[in-house]
């Protein structure tokens, strides 16, 4: 539904079915390996290593190389880079001063693919993060997680508008319904977005009531669903191969 369409190697987005991107979540470096491994295995479309999972994530050069290692291991598949914070369902506190410097440096090494940044954290300039993203050439993914509620309706469109008005390469947004109104306003505000903005756009609503939002995403604009091969990163993710086959099904309706 979206006007622009982001191409990585032989993997478009924003065309024809949601791509399916699968978490790698380990603490330890073993963990990180064993977890990739089982991943690339999976096929996905692309990954997410999330590094706030990754004990030693702060310690200069570590990041790095691991990510190093995963790129080797995925051998071509995209990979989207992403530090969830604490304040949006991530697994550790980090400052804006420490989240822009190490956003900074993994973009410098060229080896994420895509990049996630929080734009709404409270004291950070994104702004000049993305602007500084994209002058690496990453791809920026522009988000906002909301874990314990689902912004109405109005409110929601307004999140997409500001993250597309940052020139973020893809625009996300990640709700918890209450009720299935919920669900509906977040899937009514995906395709509004998809039909207005530039950028692909890529929306869940979380937890179990939510679940239709990660498959339906070609009938409604969302560009990217999250699917786990063992380990999920956020409520109610299914398993890839389930992903997958309802997507296969619900697409031949099209």
């Amino acid at each position: 539904m979206s006007n622009k369409k982001i191409q990585i190697n032989n993997l478009v987005i924003g065309e024809g079915m949601p791509k399916i991107c699968v978490p790698v979540v380990g603490s330890t470096c073993e963990e990180i390996r064993m977890q990739a491994k089982e991943a690339r295995a999976a096929e996905p479309d692309l990954v997410e290593w999330r590094a706030d999972w990754y004990a030693d994530v702060m310690d200069p050069g570590k990041a790095e190389t691991m990510l190093e290692e995963l790129t080797e291991i995925f051998d071509g598949i995209p990979i989207l880079f992403t530090f969830r914070s604490a304040a949006e369902g991530g697994m550790r506190e980090i400052s804006p001063k420490e989240y822009h410097e190490l956003n900074g440096r993994i973009a410098r090494e060229k080896t994420a693919d895509l990049m996630d940044v929080e734009v709404f954290m409270k004291g950070l300039n994104a702004e000049n993060l993305i602007e500084q993203l994209k002058e690496e050439g990453r791809i920026v993914v522009a988000s906002s997680h909301h874990f314990h509620e689902t912004p109405r309706r109005e409110r929601m469109m307004e999140l997409y508008r500001k993250m597309a008005a940052l020139q973020a390469d893809i625009v996300k947004l990640a709700v918890m319904p209450s009720n299935p109104q919920d669900v509906l306003s977040l899937l009514d505000v995906t395709c509004m977005a998809g039909e207005e903005l530039a950028q692909p756009v890529i929306s869940m609503a979380m937890g179990g009531l939510g679940t239709i939002s990660r498959v339906c995403g070609e009938t409604f604009g969302s560009s990217i669903t999250f699917a786990s091969a063992g380990a999920a990163s956020a409520p109610g993710q299914l398993d890839i191969k389930q992903v997958r086959t309802i997507q296969n099904i619900l697409h031949l309706a099209h």
